[in-house]
């Protein structure tokens, strides 16, 4: 999101006749094409069946919630095959921050305008926003 904003916000600034649009315009398609490997993007919702890594995540999560038991075999290998799919959609947005970006960001240098920030690379979270802790203490500290 961050870098897509950033990219939406400068391909804005500038006029339709500026060459520059072209570029931010194909560097956002690179983005997209990577987002599209994570989350479903077919309009319609659930009702279209298209699933990407996060819909497979999301089932095999609820798969293992459900079951009293221990993962079986096969889901600990579905886990693996989903934490390696995470890496090669992970590696292929990191190549275009750090080879991608950076000449995007000097052909924009060079006509004069703004450079796109990379994002960072990693995001701050707030631990009590997670909803996480001990619900049971938390009810005897309420009084």
């Amino acid at each position: 999101l961050f870098l897509r904003g950033a990219l939406a916000k400068s391909k804005n600034a500038l006029p339709e006749s500026d060459e520059s649009r072209k570029l931010l315009g194909d560097f956002d398609g690179k983005v997209d094409a990577v987002r599209k490997q994570i989350v479903a993007t077919t309009e319609g919702g659930a009702i279209t069946g298209e699933e990407r890594l996060r819909e497979h995540t999301d089932h095999l999560y609820g798969a293992i919630l459900v079951y009293e038991g221990k993962p079986g075999d096969y889901q600990i290998a579905r886990i693996d095959a989903l934490r390696k799919e995470l890496g090669d959609v992970t590696g292929d947005f990191e190549n275009l921050v750090t080879k991608d970006l950076p000449a995007l960001n000097d052909a924009l240098k060079a006509k004069g305008k703004e450079p796109i920030p990379a994002p960072p690379a990693k995001v701050a979270v707030n631990e009590q926003s997670l909803g996480g802790g001990n619900p049971a203490q938390e009810v005897l500290e309420r009084d």
